[in-house]
C-alpha cells in the first residue's frame, strides 16, 4: 500500500502536521508513504486549452506538474490537505487540482483510495466548506472517499496541541491504510 499526501499549503503550519500524522498513521499499518509540499513545486495555471480532455495523454505544460504525474499513478491512496480560504481550498491547491483535467475523463484515479484534510482559522462551518469543495473532486475523480476531517486552529502549528485531532488524523491514516 502506497499513501501520497499532497499539501496545498504555501507554509509549514496546520495542514503540513495534520498530513504528517495521518501519514504516521498509515506508516504504523505497513504503507509506504509520501508528503508533497506543493509550495515547492512550480505548477503553472491550467492555460484552458483542453486538448488533452478525455485523452489520457497529459498535459502539455511542462513544469513541476509532471513528475507529480506518476506519483500519483502509483499511489493506492491520496490525501488533499489544504488550510481553509474563502470557505475553499488554497489557490495552490487549486492550481493543482486544475491540472487533473487530462485524466479525469476517464478517470486514472477510479477505485483509489482518498481522504481529506483541512484547518483554518475561520469558525468550523467555513473550513467544512473547504471539506465539502475537495470531497467534490474526489467524487470527480471516481475515488473512494475514506474520511476527512476538519478542524479549526488559529496559529501556526496551534493543531498539534489539539489532541483529539491529532488522534483523529493518525486513526484516518490507519484506516486509509487498512486493505
Amino acid at each position: 500500500m502506497k499513501v501520497l499526501a499532497i499539501s496545498g499549503s504555501p507554509r509549514k503550519g496546520n495542514t503540513e502536521a495534520m498530513l504528517k500524522r495521518l501519514l504516521d498513521g498509515a506508516k504504523s499499518k505497513g504503507a509506504a508513504i509520501e508528503l508533497v509540499l506543493l509550495r515547492d513545486r512550480k505548477i503553472e495555471l491550467c492555460d484552458g486549452c483542453d486538448t488533452c480532455w478525455g485523452t489520457n495523454k497529459g498535459c502539455h505544460i511542462m513544469d513541476g506538474m509532471q513528475p507529480l504525474y506518476g506519483k500519483l499513478f502509483s499511489a493506492d491512496a491520496i490525501v488533499f490537505g489544504s488550510p481553509n480560504y474563502f470557505s475553499n481550498y488554497s489557490g495552490l491547491m487549486k492550481l493543482f487540482v486544475d491540472r487533473l483535467n487530462p485524466y479525469c475523463s476517464p478517470s486514472r484515479f477510479r477505485g483509489k483510495r482518498a481522504a481529506i484534510v483541512c484547518v483554518g482559522g475561520q469558525d468550523l462551518h467555513h473550513v467544512k466548506r473547504c471539506g465539502q469543495a475537495l470531497q467534490f473532486v474526489v467524487k470527480e475523480l471516481k475515488m473512494e472517499l475514506v474520511g476527512s476531517i476538519v478542524a479549526k486552529a488559529e496559529k501556526p502549528l496551534e493543531i498539534l496541541k489539539n489532541g483529539k485531532v491529532m488522534q483523529q488524523c493518525f486513526g484516518l491514516g490507519e484506516k486509509l491504510a487498512e486493505a
